[in-house]
């Protein structure tokens, strides 16, 4: 079965994140948040193509 609710859940955080996080919107500027969440999104992505895959 694969996970892909878990994949948009994961992008809807990052983009609402974001969309309210002026560094995010900084071309430049680093958000430890916004790179942590972005790494949750393509691990969801990840493990979810894997187990299509299976």
């Amino acid at each position: 079965m694969t996970h892909w609710p878990d994949v948009a859940d994961e992008w809807r955080v990052a983009l609402e994140h974001a969309a309210g996080c002026p560094d995010c919107r900084t071309p430049g500027a680093i958000c430890e948040t916004g790179e942590r969440l972005l790494s949750a999104y393509e691990g969801a992505a990840r493990q979810a193509r894997s187990e299509e895959g299976e």
